[in-house]
């Protein structure tokens, strides 16, 4: 416990595990710390979750709080997994001299879906110890969120740490542009794009090495998820099946999902498809959007299309750079839906407002007709194309350039 709270003789976090570099959730976190609630960290491996945590106590410290008032546990560490939380305590108070049950004490808890009984010592804690500030961070969706929110109920703020956005990659890099005036920076903006998409971890800014970011990504955020986080949220699970269904879906984003047909190619029950499926979305490598249809009961009916959560995921996968651009607009949108209707279809809608991807540098008109349709259908005024350079309107439908839209998204 005191290799991980160094701070309180050395009055400091040591250097190395806080970059100046700051995510944009940093700040939104930090407004919340005077809050009783509890705050909930969760996001895919390596986007930096621990790292604020280091910056929020580092934060702290600076700003006059006693670092033995500060109590970080990692449950990376074997030893502390099969602990309560009181216990823990405890051990602090002994080691520190503070009393928590008195005293205003910080308490980051991090990579918690490891503590078993994680959910009930919290609800413990926070009823009983309203000097106790909890901070809480997890990497697996399901039992930080599905547990969190039906034993935690108006106690919790969450916050979803994702890969970096484009504007932050830029910072990142240390790139400065004005908003106001893009197109003065249309050409290295277009150039910091393509870097971008390849390396959207903070780790991989700076990497220039193709071969050991498809590693980075496969070896030290997938894996761990299917062959650590999954079985020990779940018990035994069928770590082949969930193997195959990720390199079906990573390498092809997008696709029309049977579970008929999967049963049938995988060998496996149905329910055993829809439990491995259910796993993958709620541990952040999968993302299913459903076709729209005005009837919830006609939009559950119809096939959903399977993406990576995040496109980052398929890059070891080195998929076609369409289907590549088509995750990353469907991620930056946060989009539900899809529309099709016989041999139409709409890649995405947001709020009912049709999004294409036509990564390509020239559109014409007929590359807009299902659009076009589909606005005059549902008599929607206004549709956008994601491209790869060409701006503009044509039939009174928006183009936008790839770079634009990841740092502006649709203009209102």
């Amino acid at each position: 416990m005191f290799e991980q709270n160094h701070w309180w003789t050395e009055k400091a976090v040591k250097t190395r595990l806080v970059p100046p570099l700051r995510r944009e959730m940093f700040e939104e976190i930090k407004r919340d710390l005077n809050r009783r609630q509890i705050q909930i960290l969760t996001g895919l491996r390596r986007v930096g979750k621990s790292t604020i945590f280091y910056q929020l106590i580092d934060q702290l410290i600076k700003e006059g709080v006693n670092p033995v008032h500060i109590f970080y546990c990692s449950f990376d560490e074997p030893e502390f997994q099969g602990k309560r939380l009181q216990e823990l305590l405890k051990e602090y108070s002994r080691l520190t001299g503070v009393n928590y049950k008195d005293e205003r004490v910080y308490m980051f808890l991090d990579e918690v879906q490891k503590s078993k009984n994680w959910v009930a010592d919290v609800k413990l804690l926070y009823d009983g110890l309203p000097h106790l500030k909890i901070l809480v961070s997890g990497s697996a969706s399901l039992n930080i969120l599905a547990e969190a929110k039906r034993t935690l109920a108006g106690r919790v703020i969450y916050y979803e740490l994702s890969p970096l956005s484009f504007e932050e990659f830029l910072r990142f890099r240390r790139i400065s542009f004005e908003k106001e005036r893009l197109e003065l920076y249309r050409d290295v903006l277009g150039r910091e794009l393509e870097r971008f998409m390849s390396r959207p971890f903070p780790e991989l800014v700076n990497e220039e090495d193709a071969s050991f970011i498809r590693r980075y990504i496969r070896d030290t955020v997938i894996e761990p998820v299917l062959l650590k986080d999954i079985p020990r949220e779940f018990g035994p699970v069928d770590t082949f099946l969930l193997e195959d269904l990720v390199n079906l879906f990573l390498s092809n984003p997008g696709q029309y999902l049977s579970v008929d047909a999967l049963a049938r190619e995988l060998r496996r029950t149905k329910t055993t498809i829809y439990k491995a499926l259910f796993y993958l979305e709620f541990s952040f490598l999968i993302r299913r959007i459903l076709n729209y249809r005005p009837s919830i009961r006609a939009t559950s009916r119809k096939l959903s299309r399977v993406y990576a959560y995040h496109p980052s995921l398929t890059i070891p996968f080195q998929v076609p750079e369409q289907k590549f651009v088509e995750n990353l607009v469907m991620f930056e949108l946060r989009a539900k839906h899809y529309w099709r209707q016989g041999e139409k279809e709409i890649d995405f809608l947001k709020e009912l407002i049709p999004v294409e991807v036509k990564f390509s540098s020239k559109i014409e008109e007929r590359d807009l007709r299902h659009m076009i349709y589909f606005m005059h259908k549902y008599q929607v005024p206004r549709g956008f194309v994601i491209t790869k350079e060409t701006e503009g309107e044509l039939k009174g439908i928006h183009l936008i350039p790839l770079w634009k839209f990841c740092l502006v998204g649709l203009p209102s």
